[in-house]
């Protein structure tokens, strides 16, 4: 809760969206900030918090007249009972529908003494929403290769997607249940309107719109409630509100608040589910999708759930319990229509009504269901061939990370992989292209390498020797790239590198320390007597890589400590016989650089 005005309006810097009546939240706008307070607010029917009038208020420094206003409304909670008087009456306006928090209209912070009036409210397990881009994109590209390599995609009770693969007549499902993986299902459909990539999109059984309401369901704790407070919280969090999505254009709305220590006016902006309508009975009259349920003859809207035989059971008789099967409206909802009014209440609903049907079946599971269970029914896709073609980021293109040009030559390594989640070998090539940033040629790029038949879970792997003679030093930037026709994953299949290339001269001394460059262990620093302790061909002068895994670094810097006032010989750079001040100045002028440059050493 906000313990003082400037508290409160750092952490109102955006707000969640929320329908009038109903409750929102009140946080920041970034993940490196503190998410503690989600305060319910005061909202639009479209989800947009409602500012209080603009009024002229008195500077509390100068006492003159300044505009004011244009606040965030808390919406009031006043305890019952409220012994420890709470939420004073002073603090509650009742002009507004529902009541509000006495807000300071010059600072927009709720008032003093009014703070026990705010409600929060806890998101759960969707703090997952905080988690940084590469693991919303590394979650989905599992659902991308689930749902690609299937024979058949449907939709279960709850509407969650399912991936069906039939072998020998046999149909297994995989459902897309765990929550982080819908999450990133809700966020990819909102900013693109589509799973996969724009030439090999995935065809989904429902509109990206329902589909994405249904995730954004299955991500949320089974127990807890989706509203349009939560939607749009997650939304902030996620950064939707300042991206491209499907719902742009945007709604904008101006707000006063604390910037920098300034009161003045900023324009916060926020998702349009204006064009979304849902309705509670058309839904789960078309799931599960298509039907399946009872197998022989499947009818529209009907699931199966354990269910006592006699709910009047009394003790010592112990309850007997039996699958049943019916139709999900009645079974979750009785005759509760839900929210109809469409837009972003209507998301949230469809969105709760999802984790309704998950809760209710978790609660009332069919046991052992792949034996009592009626079986989801696909055909299959006889003769599909598919798979997952992929170059790891860490280990499929290795290239020299520095050379001399002109010199002896270096080798390349790169390895393609079948992933253990493809169903098919894999057929096609993998070509690398080395390129030049000063122009000029690699002799031999690019490279193509054929593989064959390569089976799910194994990888194929090429070594290659080249050499360069582009007469100046120069960066090369290497790209790898797997292309197989009936890939289902293409944001695996390009990986880069670079190599900075040196020049040496066999007549130049660069640094005036007697010895050529051509036999100089440290070419631009002045080392006459050549130290090279760990014998790596990289004098100690310029190398700071106390552990020879080719760039210095927070290990590196970890050793120099450890040996700091020693007589080290490997820490002792400048070799003066005392590893110091001065070995460290040398250490943190190469930090994250390899070591070098060099006539002779080699680095991994």
């Amino acid at each position: 809760m906000f313990t003082s005005p400037k508290t409160m309006l750092i952490r109102v810097t955006a707000i969640a969206v929320a329908v009038v009546g109903s409750v929102g939240f009140i946080t920041t706008a970034n993940a490196q900030q503190d998410y503690g307070d989600l305060i319910i607010l005061l909202r639009d029917d479209s989800g947009v918090p409602m500012p209080s009038p603009e009024v002229l208020v008195p500077d509390p420094e100068t006492g003159l007249l300044v505009d004011g206003g244009l606040c965030w409304q808390p919406i009031a909670f006043v305890p019952d009972p409220d012994p420890d008087n709470l939420c004073p009456a002073e603090c509650v306006i009742e002009a507004t529908t529902p009541a509000t928090v006495s807000v300071d209209q010059f600072n927009c912070g709720v008032a003093a003494g009014c703070s026990g009036c705010t409600k929060e409210v806890d998101i759960g397990r969707v703090n997952s929403a905080r988690a940084p881009d590469r693991v919303f994109e590394s979650q989905l590209e599992d659902v991308i290769v689930t749902l690609s390599t299937a024979d058949c995609i449907t939709l279960d009770p709850a509407g969650r997607l399912v991936a069906s693969h039939v072998v020998d007549d046999i149909v297994t499902t995989k459902t897309i249940d765990s929550p982080l993986q819908n999450l990133a299902i809700y966020r990819q459909l909102l900013l693109d309107g589509f799973l996969g990539d724009a030439v090999r999109s995935i065809d989904l059984p429902g509109s990206a719109f329902d589909t994405a309401a249904r995730g954004l369901g299955a991500a949320i704790d089974k127990t807890s409630e989706v509203n349009v407070d939560l939607v749009a919280y997650l939304n902030l969090i996620m950064e939707l509100d300042e991206r491209t999505t499907i719902l742009d254009p945007k709604i904008c709305e101006t707000f006063r608040e604390e910037v920098q220590g300034v009161i003045q006016l900023v324009e916060k902006c926020y998702l349009d589910y204006g064009a979304f309508g849902y309705d509670r009975t058309s839904n789960f009259g078309g799931l599960p999708a298509p039907p399946h349920i009872p197998a022989g003859n499947p009818q529209n809207g009907w699931f199966e759930h354990l269910a006592e035989i006699n709910p009047q059971q009394q003790p010592p008789d112990p309850p007997l319990f039996h699958i049943t099967r019916g139709p999900t409206l009645p079974a979750v909802f009785d005759v509760d229509p839900g929210f109809t009014n469409g837009r972003i209440g209507g998301f949230a609903q469809a969105a709760d009504d999802t984790r309704a049907v998950i809760n209710f079946m978790h609660d009332w599971p069919v046991p052992d269901a792949d034996v009592f269970g009626t079986p989801v029914v696909c055909a299959g896709n006889p003769g599909l061939i598919t798979y997952d073609v992929a170059i790891s980021e860490q280990s499929g293109l290795q290239v020299p990370m520095q050379m001399v040009d002109g010199g002896d030559g270096r080798e390349f390594f790169v390895t393609v992989s079948n992933m253990s989640s493809s169903p098919d070998p894999a057929t096609g090539t993998l070509t690398v292209t080395a390129v030049p940033e000063s122009g000029g040629v690699v002799f031999g790029s690019p490279w193509v390498f054929e593989f064959t038949d390569l089976a799910p879970g194994t990888s194929q792997s090429w070594t290659t020797f080249f050499n360069i003679g582009l007469g100046e030093e120069t960066t090369i930037n290497w790209t790898a790239t797997a292309d197989a026709t009936h890939d289902v994953n293409l944001g695996n299949n390009t990986v880069t590198a670079t190599t900075n290339v040196i020049v040496t001269s066999s007549d130049t001394d660069e640094d005036d320390d007697g010895l050529l460059d051509v036999v100089d262990n440290c070419t631009v620093v002045f080392n006459p007597l050549q130290i090279d302790v760990d014998g790596d061909g990289f004098g100690n002068f310029c190398d700071p890589d106390f552990n020879n895994d080719g760039i210095v670094n927070i290990m590196d810097m970890a050793y120099l400590k450890a040996t700091f006032f020693t007589d080290d010989a490997l820490a002792d750079l400048n070799g003066d016989g005392v590893v110091n001040a001065e070995d460290l100045g040398i250490l943190s002028s190469m930090f994250f650089a390899p070591p070098g440059p060099s006539c002779c050493g080699v680095l991994p």
